[in-house]
């Protein structure tokens, strides 16, 4: 064979072998993309199916949960329109637990998902014959045979169907981890697949397979991380902090030893985001994070359940000295100074724990366990920690009872102002009233303002509370003004949640337009903390609201961080003097003094002043003997609705205090 020969032969092979090895890399590459492919789906498929199953279940819990409510609240109402508007909502959630029920039985179910909706169909059977005899006795107007019928019969025969419903929102869940687990080792034994295929290519087919696996492998993983771990500070998110969480008690199970379940939820986050921006709120959560990692052992758990709430495992430990360890050294890093954005920041938490297995053996109890004794705590004055007690359910449980209510309470406007005179001591008539909040509850009465406002901060609804009375306070005022009393004007309260709202100089222009009164007969009264968050911001808000024409008060003058500093800066008109220096004046002269000081610092800096707490006449003579000219307190006169202080606007008030002796109120 000639040599040329022999070199189209060598060209004609290696055309032949580059062929084979293209046509390798197409069927190898080919059957991988279509394994991906197939895996993929079927994760999709998982996460689609079940999601759909989770969301279904939870459904059926909340229809059923609803029905139950509905169907109480109807025995609780005289009106028929109000009843019949439940029974409405209460066959709406009945179709709407029916609908979810056959989509839920549709979708592809366990062997135990479809016993225990079998179960709950028998329970339902069982139920729903006693609610509608609920209803006929209802129709019947015989509300207390109803009512006794509700706690009797009705409510325990669908408690149980909730129980089982339960159970089933529970087994979805399960049943969702373990497909996603199947579905993950399924893409791990084609991955593995597309390897031994891969081998048998030459160097072009391993590089391009090496490619495709690097990719496949690269999406896998993301995957996972998106859907296991948290994307902002890479800690595992609440699906696999329970699945860890079950394989620590697992294993405690088989050592005898002790599990620890820290909740973690830093104090005033809500107010970093608000003031500095949510950018920095996350740059404050990835630190915390961080902390977090570095100060528990390595077999330990951190995780991230959403916004600023963080849990801890403990695990592995022989008595609880070790947890409460863990929980200090928590607390003092949590503590330590942050430089976020070149600004200097304190942060602290507060921290519930619950430990297995004394205060319970389940997952999601230890976990519920451990929150309700972070509310605790957090309840208690923050930045501190709580050991779970079972007596902490019960007030759990009437937190949540008054959250409820209070929702209602908004939507049914039960809301309302009670108005303390302030008199002026030298007209003997009365300069103004403050309008002080309180909450018609329909079944508890006429509740303060301690019981639910700060519930009503929390949840930001102190916004749109307190716009509305704004309305109503100033609506009064006008009124009465019409009625002849141009003179008089109303004090309101603001909390920080609505001071540093935005809409705030708008909504104070709105309620004075609407209602016609006129800006300097409404005074805004502010707590001494609210200035400390930003008191250069502070000034200009203050100066945006007296821009109306309305005044500003602070309140409870002295017991708080006012300093002569903050009077000078701040453009206030009027300082309240607290109960505090009023309480023993007529007997303690160093109260007497410093009451004379503060009235004294007034008069020079032009500033207006309201002594509170007066409570008997010996205190009235003494401020009277001081020169104080507006008082306030349940001496003069307790708050009282709107009705029954219009009577009392013509009052010879000095007469009346002259006529009245000892500690008797004149209204």
């Amino acid at each position: 064979m000639t040599r040329h020969a022999r070199v189209t032969a060598w060209k004609l092979a290696l055309l032949a072998g580059f062929a084979v090895q293209l046509l390798l890399i197409v069927f190898v590459t080919a059957i991988g993309l279509q394994q991906l492919e197939i895996t993929t789906g079927k994760l999709n498929q998982v996460v689609d199916v079940h999601m759909r199953k989770q969301a279904l279940a939870r459904s059926m819990v909340i229809d059923a949960r609803e029905r139950t409510m509905r169907l109480l609240m109807m025995t609780q109402l005289d009106d028929p329109f109000e009843r019949d508007a439940l029974l409405m909502e209460f066959h709406k959630h009945g179709g709407a637990f029916v609908a979810a029920r056959q989509a839920l039985l549709a979708l592809p179910l366990t062997e135990r998902e479809r016993r225990l909706i079998a179960q709950q169909g028998e329970l339902t059977r069982q139920a729903v014959p006693l609610q509608n005899e609920v209803v006929e006795l209802l129709s019947a107007d015989r509300t207390q045979e109803a009512a006794e019928r509700v706690m009797q019969a009705a409510n325990p025969a669908q408690n149980r169907v909730l129980e089982t419903l339960a159970r089933l929102d529970a087994e979805t869940q399960r049943t969702a981890l373990a497909a996603s687990r199947q579905a993950r080792a399924e893409q791990a034994a084609a991955r593995r697949w597309i390897f031994a295929l891969a081998g048998a290519a030459l160097l072009v087919g391993v590089i391009v397979a090496a490619i495709v696996l690097y990719f496949s492998a690269r999406i896998s993983r993301e995957r996972e991380q998106l859907a296991t771990h948290d994307t902002l500070t890479g800690l595992p998110n609440r699906m696999l902090f329970m699945d860890r969480l079950e394989q620590s008690l697992i294993r405690a199970q088989r050592h005898e030893t002790l599990v620890g379940v820290m909740f973690i939820d830093l104090d005033r986050f809500k107010r970093v985001n608000d003031t500095l921006g949510h950018a920095t709120g996350d740059l404050l959560i990835c630190e915390v994070a961080r902390r977090l990692r570095q100060t528990v052992r390595a077999d330990d758990v951190v995780a991230r359940l959403g916004g600023d709430e963080f849990v801890v495992v403990i695990n592995d430990v022989a008595v609880l000295t070790p947890i409460l360890q863990v929980v200090e050294k928590v607390l003092a890093v949590v503590n330590e100074p942050y430089t976020l954005d070149g600004r200097e920041l304190i942060g602290s938490c507060s921290i519930g724990v619950s430990v297995y297995p004394v205060d319970a053996t389940e997952s999601a109890d230890l976990l519920k366990f451990a929150d309700t004794a972070m509310y605790h705590a957090k309840n208690s004055g923050r930045n501190r920690f709580q050991l779970y007690d079972a007596t902490m359910n019960a007030m759990a449980e009437e937190r949540l009872q008054l959250e409820t209510d209070l929702h209602y309470a908004k939507a049914r406007g039960e809301f309302v102002f009670h108005y303390q005179p302030q008199l002026n001591l030298e007209t003997g008539r009365l300069h103004g009233v403050e309008a002080l909040i309180r909450w018609q509850h329909p079944e508890k009465g006429l509740l303060s303002p301690a019981a639910f406002l700060g519930l009503l901060e929390e949840s930001g609804d102190i916004v749109e509370v307190g716009a509305r009375l704004l309305h109503d306070a100033c609506r009064q005022a006008a009124q009465w003004h019409a009625a002849g009393h141009a003179d008089l004007c109303v004090a309101v309260n603001l909390s920080a949640v609505e001071f540093w709202h935005d809409a705030l100089p708008d909504r104070v222009r709105e309620a004075l337009a609407l209602s016609g009164l006129p800006p300097h007969a409404l005074q805004l009264e502010l707590t001494e903390g609210i200035f400390m968050q930003d008191i250069d911001a502070a000034v200009a808000r203050i100066l945006a609201l007296k821009a109306l024409g309305i005044s500003i008060a602070v309140d409870d003058f002295g017991t708080g961080y006012s300093s002569l500093a903050h009077l000078k800066r701040l453009p206030l008109d009027v300082l309240k003097i607290d109960r505090y220096f009023v309480k023993d004046i007529h007997e303690s002269p160093f109260d007497e003094a410093l009451v004379s000081s503060i009235l004294a610092l007034c008069r020079g800096l032009d500033l207006g002043t309201v002594t509170e707490g007066i409570e008997n006449r010996a205190q009235l003579d003494t401020l009277r003997q001081l020169g104080c000219q507006i008082v306030q307190g349940y001496f003069i006169g307790r708050p009282m609705a709107a009705a029954a202080l219009t009577g009392l606007l013509d009052r010879d008030w000095l007469a009346s205090l002259e006529a009245r002796p000892g500690q008797m109120s004149i209204a």
